[in-house]
């Protein structure tokens, strides 16, 4: 439930044919050596594996796109091969320690965490250099159902839990960025999805389209999807429920931006009932490379990904909020380290002085 969607349990499947399938598979040139040495440079054409959501996916559908557009800065006879296989946000992370993936799409946030201390309990891991960040503008969206709202007579989720009222919180399942950022949530605000139930509430985790009818028959009381400007699901809640959308306060809001998150400006009349600008809590796409990708290799895909930005805002409007310009930022990637061979594109574009 964000811009790259949440994937189906299909993929899961496709990943487990794709890992078989591809034992060892990663960053090679056409030698015959199977690997290529870390930080090198070569002329040699290159095979990579872009790691994405299930197929039909946005994040799929992007990267179908991006890797056309990218092939062209590589060297002649190289590719870049889509491959339905990221385990999603949380996990995508470790596609690189063992050369599954060579390029994927992870929000900045979580390759973070992911980097420092680790994530779904597996140790940190370093494998993975930053090309270029904040892709989108995806955001925890947070919106109660208004006759939640009349009923308690609440209008932030600080005052839901100083009350210890009984809310059902909707989100997807646990793994997903939807989940994770309703329990950093709690987390700072000192409760537990245990202390919600005891209240007499609930967490309820499912599908979009599950959670908007759930929230149309009056069994959801919030919803948190960390999503873009152009969610659908959003949309269609606010037209068919009347819904008031739920500011962070400033304790709350910090705490996600020491995390690795963004303060994301949405602007009001975006959505129905969305009277006033929302800042929230967000974590956008970003594209990360294997640690063991050649320097003029990861030199070409920046130089690719930046001097084709226009075009491809043309083709996928949710990458509109990509500026090449502040892209290497730290505050922009997680605060992962960068690629040397993006940073060398960095410097001689004059974006980083």
């Amino acid at each position: 439930m964000k811009m790259f969607k949440t994937r189906k349990a299909i993929a899961m499947a496709l990943s487990a044919m794709v890992l078989l399938s591809f034992s060892g598979c990663g960053s090679k040139t056409s030698s015959t050596s199977s690997q290529t040495t870390p930080n090198s440079n070569t002329s040699k054409a290159v095979h990579l594996v872009f790691a994405t959501d299930a197929v039909g996916s946005s994040n799929y559908t992007i990267a179908s796109s991006l890797s056309t557009t990218l092939k062209e800065y590589l060297p002649a006879g190289s590719s870049i091969d889509v491959q339905p296989i990221s385990p999603g946000n949380m996990g995508a992370a470790y596609l690189f320690e063992n050369g599954t993936a060579d390029i994927t799409f992870i929000n900045g946030a979580p390759a973070k965490m992911a980097y420092n201390d680790g994530t779904l309990g597996k140790p940190k891991t370093q494998k993975f250099k930053a090309l270029a960040g904040h892709l989108t503008n995806v955001a925890a969206v947070t919106y109660f159902s208004n006759a939640f709202v009349k009923k308690y007579g609440v209008t932030t989720l600080e005052d839901v839990v100083a009350k210890k009222i009984p809310i059902r919180i909707g989100t997807s399942p646990k793994g997903s960025m939807d989940e994770w950022c309703a329990s950093l949530a709690l987390k700072h605000l000192g409760v537990t999805y245990a202390d919600i139930k005891s209240w007499g509430g609930d967490v309820i985790n499912a599908g979009g389209s599950q959670l908007s009818n759930m929230l149309k028959d009056g069994k959801v009381d919030m919803i948190l999807n960390h999503t873009s400007q152009q969610s659908s699901d959003v949309t269609q809640d606010a037209m068919t429920v009347p819904v008031t959308f739920v500011q962070m306060g400033d304790s709350l809001l910090n705490y996600f931006v020491a995390q690795g998150f963004e303060k994301i400006k949405y602007p009001a009349g975006l959505w129905k009932g969305m009277e006033k600008e929302r800042i929230f809590a967000g974590t956008p796409d970003c594209l990360y490379v294997s640690s063991n990708m050649p320097d003029d290799i990861a030199y070409a895909l920046t130089k690719g990904l930046c001097e084709k930005r226009d075009e491809l805002v043309k083709q996928f409007a949710s990458i509109a909020p990509f500026d090449p310009k502040t892209a290497w930022q730290p505050d922009k990637v997680g605060g992962v380290p960068l690629s040397a061979g993006a940073e060398k594109y960095y410097k001689e574009a004059g974006y980083i002085k």
